[in-house]
């Protein structure tokens, strides 16, 4: 697992030897991150962040802050660690906390990013974009990309959020939900 981009491309970035996190491979985030490429990339959110390897890799390609949240304090700690790695600690918010508490509680302002990449098929993508389409957490030209498998069916809209386009890549699927009043 590296980072695929920007001013850190080619960091090698620390991982779990647990089984049950499954960061998302190189190739799925090299395409992910050719996708968002011209979007505005400034503030986002690593909602589901494992060893905070999406967030990392916006900040590599220029965003000025990103915000890395997780339940498990096993993975932020691997946040931490790998944030340190590419000396992007002063441009992070590390938070122990689910993602519904974080969208009603702990969101400071919009954002123009925000990543949903949960365990899959568990419905945690789905009550995840249900949440963000109920709060006012994106930016009115943000995204929010959920990383999905490729079985799983999701929503074409969500509260004030719409399908844009889905991408598919071996068993994984990349979503891209856009605000309903996008100004494109």
């Amino acid at each position: 697992m590296r980072v695929v981009g920007g001013s850190k491309r080619g960091t090698q970035l620390i991982g779990f030897d647990r089984q049950e996190v499954r960061p998302t491979l190189d190739r799925v985030k090299e395409s992910m991150f050719n996708i968002i490429q011209f979007e505005t990339m400034h503030r986002v959110v690593d909602l589901f962040a494992g060893t905070g390897q999406l967030g990392i890799e916006c900040l590599s390609r220029g965003a000025e802050h990103a915000v890395f949240c997780d339940n498990a304090p096993q993975s932020l700690e691997i946040v931490r660690k790998n944030l340190k790695k590419t000396g992007f600690e002063g441009n992070a918010r590390v938070l122990l906390c689910d993602y519904k508490r974080f969208l009603k509680y702990e969101a400071k302002g919009e954002y123009d990013i925000i990543f949903v990449d949960p365990p899959y098929n568990i419905g945690l993508s789905d009550r995840a974009l249900k949440q963000i389409g109920q709060h006012p957490v994106l930016a009115q030209n943000g995204i929010v990309v959920v990383e999905c498998a490729r079985e799983e069916v999701k929503a074409e809209e969500e509260g004030n959020l719409v399908l844009r386009r889905r991408y598919d890549y071996g068993t994984v699927s990349v979503l891209i939900y856009v605000r309903k009043d996008r100004e494109d």
